[in-house]
Order: structure tokens, then C-alpha cells, then sequence
């Protein structure tokens, strides 16, 4: 990723959510909708407040999106297929490019060097010993050459003259070979660089569409009310449509246990729906203080940035967090009180869709960027809460989605007499538990040692919060 262009992004964006928010606001308050009345039962505030900020951050991410675009050269590569289930048990795509990077081949010994694109399509031997690899150059589009993989470490590569050399990979670079396998060049070094484009994929474009609907049909809810029933159908049928649309779903946890390899394979697309409209629900139930929900969607964002690397595709993260940002300066009144907004459910039902989609993007594509058990740190407070909440409406009986009191925020608010420290204490337990989760991505530890790290930390969290809100209730009664 290039510094300055990420810099610039993030700004761009952040000043754009300034602004638009401000729009946004005074014409909801011009119009009087999309106003939330304070509820004395169930809410904190005093003031009717416009919930628009959901709206503002969408709405930056789209402008500064299109900005991007005249920044950097992009690649436009829409492939809308009609999808069959029909009993296969992984969506295929009709070509399944692999890999995609801009490389630079140095000479050591020279100031030479030569840089291409690599847009790399794997075919799968059926002796599993050659692979194959077809590698296009971006300096021309006429000339090719192929790669055999002959060894874990030794290849051929044939020229586009028919002429083959045959390469071995070790500590010092890329070096020539002859028959015996005696050195014949100097060794050469590949970097790898993905800031020549940004790729503007089908995932992309049915995003931002499917993302449009949703936002659309939740301010329809914040203004006039919906079931949650209806919710949560609208929810699952923009989750289908990104799959089918998007070519990705959650097919692999990357977890083995009692010697269970847990591929989902067919059964990862209904598990996939879901985990994102719980996800979902999650970000929209946390969203109960000032700065809480976008503040977990902050840390969620920059978790991973730091877990996937600066590559080019993260530009996205970028914009949004620079636009997440903008809208905190009016939630959380740094731009005076009487300016506040407020996400709305159409906020965090965007939030929860990006961050949850990010998550599966990341951790899912041919190149993971991320582990799938690394997603649960960086979404843990968000995903225990809610777990934690409707597993204890289901055993009194009350419905799941039934409005209350008991989630984490409104427990600690009520045990520290104040929603700052509430804030600040939940987002550094958020930012601890993702940050341990980015360390265990990056370390020599298995997928499945960290599952079994976050389940016992879970375990902790809902003992430690049951005895420590258990017993405040109990002085409170006596």
C-alpha cells in the first residue's frame, strides 16, 4: 500500500463523513425524520437526536471510493455468473485466478531490474507432483511465459520463445540452474508490490450494490418500525445474494478437532448466512452508548489492517475508518453536544455487514490474508454480548430480539455510574482482544490453539460478568 495514498484517503474520508454527516443532520431535523425520541425505559439520552449516521458513513465510503479511482489504476473485472447448487458442495467460478501481484525481479550484482504482473491461474495435476501456472506480463499483453513447478524449491520457465530455464528458490532469492543443478546466475531477489492497481472485483460491485438495498430497507425501519422477523429476512437474502453474486461464503474454519477436519463445504453457505446476520445483530445490540458500536467497528477495521498486511486491497479499510471517524466527532459531541447523531440501525446494520463480509473476504479467498478463528477475536465483545443476552432471554422465556436492559454496556453503566468509562473500558477490552488475536494469526501457533484460547476466554467472560452484576443486584436488593 502506498503511504501517501492511504494518508490521503484517510483524510479524504474523514472529512467527507464531517461533512455529510452535518448535511444529513440538518436535513433530517429540517424535515423531522429520522429522529429518535428519547424512551426513558429503555435509553439514556434526553434529546431527540437524528439517526442518520449510518447514512453519512455509507455515503463517504461511496465518495471517497470514487476518488480512489482517479488516484491509482484499477483493474475492472466483473463476472456476474449464474450460480447452481445443484448437491456440489463448492462454488466454483468459470476461471479461478489465484493470484494476482505485481512483482520486480533485481539482480543483486546490478542495478537492473524488470517488473511485471502476475496474474497467476493454477491447474491441478492429477499426480499431485507438477503444477502448472500460466503468468501474463503487464508490460505486454501479447507475451506469456509458464511456470512448471518441478520441486517444492526448483521450476521451469518457458519463454515466449520456447526457450526453458529452469530456477531454484532459497534463503538469498531466485537462482539459475543447469541440468546438474549447479548455480549458473546471479541469485535474483522477487518482491512482491500490489500497489500498481486496485482491483475492482465482482465481490466489490455486489457489495456496494447488495450493501445499498440493506441500508435502504433499515431506514425504512428507523423511520417507521419494522418486525424483526422482517429483519432477518432481508438480512438473510442480501447475505445469499452477496454469496451467489460474490463467489464467497465460509467454507473452511480452518479448525480440526478430536481429529475433525471441520469443512463445511455445502453446508458453509446456510452457516455463512448465519454467521453474518448474527454478526449483524451483534454490532446493532452493542450499539447502546455514544461511540460504542462504531468504536468496535474501529478496532474490528484496524485488527485487520494489522492481521491481512498493507496491501492495496485494504484501501477499503482505510475509507472506512476514516469516515467511521468523522461521524464519531458528532456522536460522541466533540462538535458540541446539541450536534450529536446517532447510528441508527441502519448504521450498524452497515457496520455489521462490512466488518462481517471483511472478516469472510479476508479469511475465505484463494489468497487468506487472515485465519477464520481470528475473526471471533476481533469481533468478541460485540458476538459474547449478544450470545450471552439471547441465551438468557430464551431461558426466561422472553423473545431473543425483545428490547431491555441487560447487555454488557447498560450492566457496567449502571455498576460505574458513567457511560464514558463504560466506553473506554469495553473498546480497550475490545482493542486487547483483537490485538491478541492479530499476535496469534501472525505466530507459529495452530488455528486450533487459538479456538481453544478464545473458548476459554469466553468461558471467563460470562462467569466473571455473572458473578460481578449478579452480585451488585443482590446488594441492591438487600
Amino acid at each position: 500500500m502506498l503511504f501517501s495514498i492511504a494518508v490521503t484517503l484517510l483524510f479524504l474520508s474523514f472529512f467527507a463523513s464531517v461533512v455529510l454527516t452535518g448535511y444529513f443532520r440538518n436535513l433530517a431535523r429540517a424535515n423531522k425524520f429520522l429522529i429518535d425520541i428519547p424512551d426513558k425505559s429503555r435509553k439514556f439520552h434526553f434529546r431527540p437526536t437524528p439517526l442518520i449516521g449510518g447514512l453519512s458513513i455509507h455515503a463517504s465510503m461511496l465518495l471517497s471510493t470514487l476518488f480512489l479511482l482517479f488516484l491509482v489504476d484499477y483493474k475492472y473485472d466483473l463476472q456476474f455468473d449464474p450460480l447452481s447448487l445443484g448437491g456440489s458442495t463448492k462454488l466454483e467460478a468459470p476461471s479461478q485466478v489465484g493470484y494476482s501481484k505485481k512483482l520486480t525481479i533485481k539482480n543483486e550484482n546490478t542495478d537492473g531490474a524488470e517488473n511485471f504482473r502476475l496474474n497467476i491461474t493454477q491447474q491441478p495435476s492429477t499426480d499431485n507432483k507438477l503444477e502448472t501456472f500460466d503468468v501474463n506480463f503487464s508490460s505486454s499483453t501479447d507475451e506469456s511465459i509458464n511456470i512448471s513447478k518441478i520441486s517444492d524449491d526448483i521450476f521451469n520457465v518457458t519463454l515466449p520463445n520456447g526457450q526453458v530455464k529452469t530456477y531454484k528458490a532459497q534463503s538469498s532469492g531466485i537462482v539459475e540452474i543447469n541440468l546438474s543443478g549447479e548455480e549458473i546466475s546471479d541469485p535474483f531477489i522477487i518482491e512482491a508490490d500490489s500497489n500498481e492497481f486496485f482491483s475492482f472485483s465482482s465481490f466489490t460491485a455486489a457489495f456496494i450494490l447488495i450493501a445499498l438495498f440493506l441500508q435502504a430497507f433499515i431506514l425504512i425501519d428507523d423511520a417507521y418500525g419494522i418486525s424483526a422477523g422482517k429483519r432477518l429476512f432481508i438480512q438473510s437474502i442480501a447475505t445469499l445474494s452477496l454469496i451467489f453474486l460474490g463467489e464467497v461464503y465460509i467454507e473452511s474454519l480452518d479448525v480440526s478437532l478430536l481429529g475433525i477436519n471441520l469443512n463445511l463445504g455445502f453446508w458453509g453457505i446456510p452457516f455463512t448466512v448465519f454467521a453474518v446476520v448474527g454478526i449483524i445483530n451483534a454490532f446493532n445490540m452493542i450499539d447502546g452508548i455514544n461511540g460504542l458500536c462504531s468504536g468496535f467497528a474501529l478496532i474490528a477495521l484496524g485488527a485487520l489492517q494489522a492481521a491481512s498486511g498493507f496491501d492495496v486491497a485494504n484501501y477499503s479499510l482505510v475509507i472506512a475508518m476514516g469516515s467511521i471517524i468523522g461521524f464519531l466527532f458528532y456522536n460522541l459531541g466533540f462538535l458540541g453536544t446539541k450536534r450529536r447523531v446517532f447510528l441508527g440501525d441502519n448504521g450498524s446494520t452497515f457496520l455489521g455487514f462490512f466488518v462481517a463480509w471483511t472478516c469472510i473476504n479476508y479469511s475465505q479467498s484463494t489468497n487468506e490474508l487472515i485465519r477464520p478463528v481470528t475473526c471471533l477475536w476481533i469481533v468478541a465483545i460485540p458476538l459474547l454480548d449478544c450470545l450471552g443476552v439471547m441465551t438468557g432471554r430464551i431461558i426466561k422465556g422472553i423473545l431473543p430480539f425483545s428490547p431491555g436492559r441487560d447487555h454488557i454496556h447498560h450492566k457496567l453503566q449502571l455498576l460505574t455510574q458513567s457511560s464514558s468509562r463504560t466506553l473506554i473500558g469495553l473498546l480497550l477490552l475490545g482493542s486487547l482482544l483483537a490485538g491478541i488475536g492479530v499476535m496469534l494469526d501472525k505466530s507459529y501457533l495452530s488455528s486450533e490453539i487459538s479456538f481453544i484460547l478464545f473458548v476459554a476466554f469466553a468461558v471467563i467472560y460470562y462467569i466473571a460478568s455473572g458473578k460481578i452484576f449478579n452480585s451488585k443486584e443482590n446488594a441492591e436488593n438487600s
